[in-house]
């Protein structure tokens, strides 16, 4: 074959093999049956991931070419990325896609656009364990305790806390409807969606005639809880604060590291919470030292006061540093650990569990308060807050 004939279909097979790749590529399931005729140490040879990959691209390439309706390719992905999460039926381990953990990350800093509730999975139910001051949730009147059923009509039974938030979270001005139910009651509540920023500390000065008690209450662990806490306290006590309440109702928690800055402001030193990963090994966080540790103290917690909320109280509890009032806490004691991912989303995952300064577990359990207390909705007085006022009195 001469010279030129011979480059030229070199060159021809070259091409053909190249346009083939890129097609097969994105169509891989078309490869399947011919695949199946190599034997499996042949495939595994020169298709690694043969039962996996091979799957995925498959039905990938029949729902494109195939779904009655277009489908978008970053669907899919998002999809098999929640499912292999939720294979794991942990209700904290979380697939965010990219518009998702900008979100995370935005409430995690204390600003997001939203209506204003703090959620947690309490058994096979979405609990709002929050409502923030002046937001659209506590206008329109949803309330700590209510169990969330739908969003916009869209039934929220099996969601995730992060997939439920990303129906009622959505951009300024426009509206979502919220149902809950409310002991046996159905609720509906329609509001309009504005930029959110989350309060982190509000503090005042009690004065009962005998004694000033500073009251600080904690919305959140978000970033600089703990520095935002201990100015709040060094001022009340600049101002002749002799006790100090702190309020951590209605607190689902937030980031391990704050919760730890927020109870080293009362303890001096020793251990504060243990994390036990699935290798067994014990973290040991501690106290972090210049801490107020003479100041009576009073620690108001309730069934809403969970994770990082949890965390403190355990330590306070246990290190008898104060005295805990109100109700039994809410009892999540496992952490989670959060990585960003090469998409732009991130993973949220279980990633031990925790236990008390005793080494007690407090999952699923709570922590029993020193002196219990209920706060009846029904009467305008807080009855918790009285309580730990009229303890430290004395």
């Amino acid at each position: 074959m001469p010279r030129f004939f011979r480059g030229f279909f070199i060159t021809l097979a070259i091409s053909v093999a190249f346009l083939s790749g890129i097609y097969l590529g994105g169509h891989y399931y078309r490869l399947s049956p011919l695949l199946n005729i190599f034997p499996a140490s042949v495939r595994g040879a020169f298709f690694p991931g043969d039962n996996t990959l091979q799957l995925e691209r498959e039905i990938e390439g029949i729902l494109q070419e195939g779904f009655y309706q277009p489908v978008d390719q970053s669907t899919l992905e998002n999809g098999a990325m929640e499912g292999m999460v939720n294979s794991l039926n942990d209700p904290y381990t979380t697939y965010f896609s990219p518009d998702d953990y900008r979100m995370f990350n935005d409430h995690s800093n204390g600003q997001f656009t939203g209506i204003g509730v703090l959620m947690e999975q309490k058994g096979e139910n979405l609990t709002v364990v929050q409502v923030f001051e002046n937001s659209p949730a506590q206008e329109s009147g949803v309330q700590s305790g209510d169990i969330i059923i739908a969003v916009d009509g869209k039934p929220v039974q099996g969601m995730t806390e992060e997939e439920t938030s990303g129906l009622i979270r959505g951009s300024e001005g426009t509206t979502v409807t919220l149902k809950v139910l409310r002991g046996a009651a159905e609720l509906e509540f329609m509001m309009t969606r504005r930029a959110i920023e989350l309060p982190i500390v509000t503090e005042k000065m009690i004065d009962t005639g005998t004694r000033k008690i500073g009251y600080v209450r904690l919305e959140q662990f978000s970033l600089d809880s703990g520095v935002k806490l201990r100015g709040a306290v060094d001022k009340l006590v600049g101002e002749g604060a002799e006790a100090i309440i702190l309020d951590l109702r209605n607190n689902g928690g937030g980031l391990l590291d704050e919760s730890i800055n927020v109870a080293s402001t009362f303890i001096q030193d020793g251990p504060i919470v243990s994390v036990v990963g699935r290798d067994g090994e014990s973290q040991v966080y501690s106290a972090r030292g210049d801490a107020n540790e003479t100041i009576p103290l009073a620690l108001l917690v309730n069934g809403y006061s969970a994770s990082a909320s949890e965390i403190v109280a355990g330590a306070i509890k246990d290190d008898a540093r104060g005295r805990l009032v109100g109700e039994k806490t809410f009892g999540k004691g496992v952490v989670q650990s959060i990585v960003p991912l090469s998409n732009g989303g991130g993973l949220k995952y279980t990633a031990g569990s925790y236990y008390t300064p005793k080494g007690i577990d407090i999952n699923k359990i709570g922590i029993e308060p020193d002196i219990p207390v209920g706060d009846d909705p029904a009467t305008p007085v807080d009855e918790v807050l009285d309580r730990a006022v009229a303890e430290l009195a004395r």
